[in-house]
């Protein structure tokens, strides 16, 4: 394993977390504004935080098709967040997780789709199972 196939799962394990770490945040944060936990949106919560830690370890292991969904998905996630904190109204201070989304985001989709030290590690655990 060369040094750039190292820095590729580094920075894909980082991402991961990254992505994971906004979710979970995003769950918390639904659920502490409330004055009850609403079951039935917790367990959909919980099932597309499955989903998305599912969908990360497929791109982990090499497959490709979970790189294109996640680079839609979050092509579209970050296209969403960017009309919320366009439109909604109130203190800075409320929009800085959605700073946060932005940047996850942007930054998932480049490694996913352009960096260089990602496409070696990809090819690296495409071929490794061979």
């Amino acid at each position: 394993m060369n040094e750039l196939i190292k820095v590729g799962k580094r920075r894909t394990v980082l991402i991961s977390i990254s992505v994971l770490l906004v979710s979970m945040h995003s769950i918390y944060l639904y659920h502490a504004v409330r004055p009850e936990i609403e079951i039935n949106k917790l367990v959909q919560q919980v099932v597309r935080f499955g989903l998305t830690f599912g969908l990360l370890y497929a791109i982990y292991i090499g497959k490709n098709w979970a790189k294109v969904i996640s680079i839609i998905l979050f092509s579209i996630a970050l296209l969403g967040v960017i009309i919320t904190i366009a439109t909604i109204e109130g203190a800075f201070v409320n929009k800085i997780p959605m700073l946060v989304m932005i940047t996850v985001y942007t930054l998932a989709i480049y490694h996913f789709g352009f960096s260089k030290s990602f496409k070696a590690f990809f090819e690296f655990q495409k071929t490794k199972k061979k």
